[in-house]
């Protein structure tokens, strides 16, 4: 593995181990106490707590070292014949094909629904930017 990928959550992981263990063995074995109070417990649990955060470090560093050859890649996103793939890519259509006349009207363009074509979605620019266009062409 390279040291070089992910060196921000490496650097994170390492920092919160150092901190946190440091932090932890500190109130372990000295006796920290100001105005009578022992601050040993404080010190035990934020240690703790810190190794436990380093853990997210230590897993993006991890996940973003991983190395996927382009073989096993395209092997993965072959398309799939199982019967949850076929209900899954059912679903989809549907919902890709359902009749927008059910959805969101303000997304229609108003020739479109004067010419009957009301399914279909068409992105038109503003009068202003038209008119640029035009005398700029």
């Amino acid at each position: 593995m390279a040291l070089e990928r992910c060196r921000l959550a490496l650097l994170f992981a390492v920092f919160m181990d150092l901190v946190g263990i440091t932090s932890l063995l500190v109130g372990i074995f000295a006796e920290l106490q100001l105005n009578g109070q022992d601050y040993g417990d404080l010190l035990i649990y934020t240690g703790a707590i810190l190794v436990f955060l380093s853990l997210i470090g230590w897993i993006f560093w991890y996940t973003g070292n991983i190395e996927i050859s382009l073989e096993e890649l395209q092997q993965d996103y072959t398309v799939k014949d199982g019967t949850l793939a076929r209900l899954a890519r059912k679903i989809s259509r549907h919902l890709s094909h359902r009749d927008v006349n059910r959805g969101n009207r303000k997304w229609q363009n108003v020739s479109q629904q004067a010419m009957g074509k009301g399914d279909t979605l068409q992105l038109s620019r503003t009068k202003g930017l038209r008119k640029e266009m035009e005398e700029g062409s």
